[in-house]
């Protein structure tokens, strides 16, 4: 994207001509107006690289705990400052008063879940009836989890301070998934790695995003597998071995959709291990495994260490280059008008401008 600052130089030049044949242009202008440039057009390439390079990519995780917080009162001082003035001309004086008064906020009932991911956590508020099922299978345990602390400072008024958690005594998996952002250069460069355009009416799936958190759609087409397990199996390999598996189920004997699969994934995500196959009947006629790693998940799966992509070159798309041009126009066009028919020149003379 060094085109973008070739363009940051083209008003730099023009400035600089400027400069020296027109006594009306300072060096402090032209050092503005060159820096304004160069500023937009990094603005621009942050704006076409996060647009074209923008992805994400499946993490999974369990609930690790849960906490019941009730209903309380808080009581704190709420400050009041009022300014007037006094007198007239030269009595006129400025006045403040402060006071303060004795308010009251409810801080509501709410149960939460705490998530973890293995390398990051993550809450979400969750019902009452999702907080008793967690509880009975975590081993129905409420725990005294000490004191809320105040939001405006004040101090506890009414109601239960305490918080109540429930830790999981039984082993048992809630498997959750989350989504992280991640800088995919490969789908916005034509490199060795491009893949071929799916060709239209190819029955093929797209990514899963897992809307509900709590059960994810890893599973597309597939017959015969229990999701929940399978969510459990990703919870206990993807904080350790940073993986996403997917499995894909085609009912044909067409091998060439798996291909097409991959193509439509543009090869996965970073974590992803992609497993597709085709049946027909009972029969597993054809398969194919894709990602950007090795295939075996438990003992040898290592995730792609994606900087290793950093050296693909990113071609910004023609509406980038035509938005710089308008934008740089614009602010340079506007800049050395008010250079040109300022108040300031070389010699620090104020002159009248041309609108005076």
């Amino acid at each position: 994207m060094y085109i973008f600052y070739l363009l940051a130089l083209c008003p730099s030049i023009i400035g600089g001509i400027l400069f020296i044949f027109n006594r009306r242009v300072v060096w402090q202008e032209w050092l503005c107006g060159t820096a304004i440039a160069f500023l937009v057009s990094g603005i621009m390439h942050g704006i076409a690289l996060y647009g074209m390079c923008a992805d994400i990519e499946t993490w999974s995780g369990k609930i690790t705990q849960t906490s019941h917080f009730p209903q309380w009162v808080e009581q704190y001082q709420q400050q009041h400052t009022q300014t007037y003035t006094t007198g007239s001309g030269k009595n006129q004086r400025t006045h403040t008063r402060t006071w303060y008064t004795t308010e009251h906020a409810t801080h509501h009932e709410h149960w939460t879940a705490y998530l973890n991911f293995g390398q990051i956590s993550e809450e979400k508020d969750i019902s009452l009836q999702l907080f008793n099922e967690i509880k009975a299978n975590f081993g129905g345990v409420i725990e005294d989890g000490g004191k809320q602390s105040t939001s405006h400072g004040g101090h506890f008024d009414g109601g239960d301070n305490n918080i109540y958690a429930t830790q999981n005594r039984t082993g048992y998996i809630y498997p959750v998934t989350t989504i992280r952002k991640f800088e995919n250069r490969i789908k916005a460069a034509p490199t060795v790695f491009s893949f071929a355009k799916v060709p239209e009416g190819t029955k093929v799936y797209e990514w899963p995003q897992n809307p509900n958190w709590m059960q994810s759609d890893r599973l597309l087409g597939v017959t015969g597998i229990n999701q929940l397990e399978f969510d459990r199996m990703n919870t206990r390999l993807g904080p350790r071995k940073l993986v996403n598996v997917i499995v894909v189920q085609f009912n044909s004997s067409d091998s060439m959709l798996g291909q097409w699969q991959e193509a439509k994934f543009i090869g996965g995500k970073k974590n992803d291990l992609v497993l597709c196959y085709g049946k027909v009947g009972t029969n597993v006629v054809w398969s194919r495994v894709f990602g950007w790693t090795e295939r075996e998940i438990k003992s040898t799966y290592v995730k792609k260490d994606w900087s290793k992509f950093s050296y693909i070159s990113i071609e910004p798309p023609t509406w980038a280059y035509i938005t710089l041009i308008s934008v740089m126009i614009l602010t340079q066009l506007g800049l050395w008008l008010w250079f040109m028919f300022n108040d300031y020149d070389k010699g620090g003379q104020r002159i009248y401008s041309l609108y005076r």
